[in-house]
């Protein structure tokens, strides 16, 4: 996966058309695994050429009219209503046009990120296997995981680094397993917990790291998996995923030294490998109940 931000510049630059009204997009965020962007769209009518990157739009709110010709395949057309989903390969162009103003999220999944998942699902078999582009359909875990996006977009989450990346590597995996054109019938290979020397060297691992920005590659890399198989082995062996388990040992590594120094709660929050005060707070409300000043207080 690329270290660098998933830019704007990196995707069809809708998001920056005159007349749309942007409610939020993740660049700001630093997100690398995905770009996504939460929007109202004015009337529309372009060309959008191939960029690599898939891309998936989702409609929140005011069914719209919407058009879309990819190169080489026939004219679709549908009044898209919330729910519904347009998805694109990136090796493909396409006309789009509309003349509505619906709420849309667009989500753009880094190349590298299904590239992956594919390798990691298909072995040898993956390098036959592209996306198959879809109009106006439902996918209720495609759905839940852009919930998940948009709260992160929402609510703060966008500072958890390693909760985003996993989100990525899901949508890769569900695209590889279900809009693709392998048969979706194929089984994903079964996920064996990690053993017990990995899972005891890559939980070393987290703990000398707590206070800096892991990420889902490094810890991967720490073991040599693949961050999708990682994912669902972490999972499998410790009974949460990756994210969860950082989360909550931070939040614990933070308990202790709130109870433990005078060190301000700004610093701790640092210290622990959280991007601001309000970053743990939040997560501390979460996990223990109350907010770091009212647990110091109470111990």
């Amino acid at each position: 996966m690329s270290d660098k931000i998933f830019a704007v510049e990196e995707t069809h630059g809708r998001v920056l058309r005159p007349g749309n009204e942007l409610v939020v997009h993740s660049p700001d965020a630093g997100w690398q695994s995905l770009y996504a962007a939460k929007f109202r769209e004015a009337p529309l009518r372009t060309e959008e050429n191939a960029i690599a990157h898939p891309s998936l739009i989702y409609h929140i709110a005011h069914p719209t009219h919407v058009v879309r010709k990819i190169a080489g395949e026939r004219q679709e057309q549908s009044l898209i209503g919330p729910g519904r989903f347009c998805l694109t390969p990136g090796d493909v162009s396409a006309y789009w046009q509309h003349s509505g103003n619906p709420e849309i999220l667009q989500l753009y999944l880094r190349r590298s990120v299904l590239e992956n998942a594919i390798d990691d699902m298909y072995g040898a078999e993956g390098a036959s296997v592209t996306l198959v582009p879809r109009f106006s359909v439902t996918d209720p875990l495609l759905e839940q995981l852009a919930f998940a996006v948009i709260q992160a977009l929402r609510d703060g989450g966008v500072e958890d680094r390693l909760y985003i990346e996993t989100i990525a590597q899901l949508i890769g995996m569900h695209l590889a397993r279900n809009h693709s054109t392998v048969s979706r019938t194929r089984a994903v290979p079964p996920t064996d917990g990690l053993s017990r020397a990995r899972i005891r060297r890559l939980i070393d691992y987290i703990e000398q790291h707590l206070g800096e920005d892991l990420s889902l590659g490094a810890m991967a890399a720490e073991v040599d998996l693949s961050p999708l198989y990682l994912v669902r082995a972490f999972r499998s062996t410790v009974g949460q995923s990756p994210h969860q388990y950082v989360v909550t040992r931070r939040v614990e590594l933070a308990r202790r030294m709130l109870r433990d120094t005078q060190t301000p709660i700004a610093d701790i929050a640092l210290m622990t490998g959280f991007s601001s005060q309000s970053h743990l707070s939040n997560w501390f409300r979460r996990i223990v109940g109350v907010s770091p000043a009212a647990y110091r207080r109470h111990h």
